[in-house]
């Protein structure tokens, strides 16, 4: 590598300019964007809340090049890759689990580049600057004593360059929706068994006879009432399925302020204009991440609305690429979501945990591998069935 090329650990995003990170980030990866992470930071949803910035950077002659942003954690809670088995047995083996170290978006179960890399980078550069920010980080990790180095929802490619470092790979899933350059929703249902067709139309059927009026979002029409009210119905869904919400109501305000043209938000409203509930969405040219939900009232069908059909039309509109909407969800998959291999990476210090963690993720690949062959042999999507 480039002797010119220094690499540095920083623990905050203020120490780098918007200017500078952005032009880093592919347009798969908009969470990975410096108004997002900022405002993160600033609002103390990371931090505080056990998110501890550890930004492994490389620069030439003041230029930002690449960046590994890297949490140093207390705890696996916000990650949505789940190693609590893990944590529970070096517990049981007298080994501290925490801290650890993890790559990832903070509470954000989405696939996307965790090494970002300036675009007019070579290939090869690429690479070696991917390889030795890592190498700093491991460096770091034994350092601090940390247990472990988790990447997680990364990109194949990802996977496999850090797999040439020592991190075995992992595998889960998720269910993604894909357009097949459909010109309408009908041209869609079209790919699907009858039987599903016939649910789906049902399913919106019965939204639009309720009454409800149903908007999309987006740009300078959102304000910040939408922020105040997006953030009840995340806050409300939230604590009644996992407590304490892991963001809180200055984020929602931040974002509206600094990422506006990122968002894409569904208002359901009721006859008389009270707003009931709705899905708060982020998207960048082909892709579309569906994230925060919730509605101050149980309607039947309106999730289903909101967090799937929209965003389908939405994308078919757009000509988008892809739509994710999150972590579980067999609803997903049953509505035409395509069941997608999701990639992680592991590095383990302690040899013994290591040689346990590694055999037991060499059986889950061939478990995850056969699920996902078999979801998808059973998919709603007619081609998935045949091919």
């Amino acid at each position: 590598m480039d002797e010119t090329i220094k690499i540095g650990i920083s623990h905050s995003f203020l120490e780098f300019q918007k200017e500078e990170w952005n032009p880093l980030v592919p347009s798969d990866s908009p969470f990975q964007e410096y108004e997002f992470l900022v405002g993160l930071e600033e609002t103390g949803c990371i931090a505080k809340n056990d998110w501890f910035p550890v930004l492994v950077s490389a620069k030439q002659e003041g230029k930002l090049l690449g960046v590994l942003p890297t949490y140093l954690r207390k705890d696996s809670y916000g990650e949505y890759i789940f190693d609590f088995q893990w944590a529970n047995a070096f517990h049981r083996a007298g080994i501290p689990y925490y801290p650890k170290l993890t790559v990832a978006v903070p509470f954000t179960p989405v696939t996307g580049s965790r090494i970002l890399l300036h675009p007019s980078c070579s290939d090869v550069t690429k690479q070696e600057l991917a390889e030795k920010m890592l190498e700093v980080l491991r460096n770091f990790g034994k350092e601090e004593n940390v247990s472990s180095i988790h990447l997680l929802f990364c990109k194949k490619e990802e996977q496999a360059l850090s797999g040439r470092l020592g991190f075995a790979p992992r595998l889960s899933h998720q269910y993604h929706w894909f357009n097949k350059g459909f010109d309408n929703f009908e041209e869609f249902l079209g790919t699907l068994v009858k039987e599903r067709r016939k649910s789906i139309r049902s399913e919106r059927k019965k939204i639009g006879e309720s009454g409800l009026s149903i908007e999309t979002i987006t740009g300078n029409s959102i304000s910040e009432s939408h922020a105040d009210l997006f953030y009840e119905f995340y806050s409300d869904t939230h604590s009644k399925k996992w407590g304490q919400p892991y963001l809180n109501r200055k984020f929602f305000f931040r974002m509206v302020e600094t990422f506006r043209h990122r968002l894409l938000l569904v208002l359901a409203k009721k006859p008389n204009g009270d707003p009931i509930g709705g899905s708060w969405n982020v998207y960048r040219d082909g892709f579309l991440f569906g994230r925060y939900w919730g509605a101050l009232e149980y309607v039947p069908n309106l999730h289903f609305e909101c967090c799937y059909y929209r965003l389908i039309d939405f994308a078919i509109e757009h000509k988008m690429e892809r739509v994710e909407a999150g972590a579980q969800g067999e609803h997903k998959f049953l509505r035409g979501y395509e069941t997608v291999p999701m990639y992680s990476s592991h590095y383990i210090y302690n040899e013994q945990g290591r040689s346990a963690i590694e055999a037991y993720l060499e059986k889950e690949i061939l478990m995850e591998q056969e699920n996902i062959a078999a979801y998808n042999a059973h998919s709603p999507i007619k081609s998935l069935r045949e091919g």
